[in-house]
């Protein structure tokens, strides 16, 4: 193999790279910028990503304070998303 085609791969893999971390760069922005706009969705996401923590493992988690009191009202309100009244039924 040779100097300069191993040099011209390892240049391929690098902007290959370089491309894919502007991609996810990119996608991060977004994420922050909807997650600025609309606070359930991080808080949605936090959920998300305790869940996703605990699935396979069921590991503790131990929660701030600020941060399990914020999520208390959005759990209340998933359930209740998950579980609508029955048709005809009042609440």
């Amino acid at each position: 193999m040779s100097r300069q085609a191993q040099a011209e791969r390892e240049k391929d893999a690098r902007v290959t790279l370089a491309s894919a971390e502007r991609e996810i760069a990119e996608q991060v922005l977004a994420a922050a910028s909807l997650y600025g706009h609309d606070p359930n969705a991080l808080k949605l996401r936090q959920m998300n990503l305790l869940y996703e923590m605990n699935k396979e493992r069921g590991t503790t988690v131990l929660i701030p304070t600020e941060m399990a009191s914020s999520l208390g009202g959005l759990v209340g309100l998933s359930q209740a998303l998950a579980n609508p009244p029955a048709e005809g039924m009042s609440s």
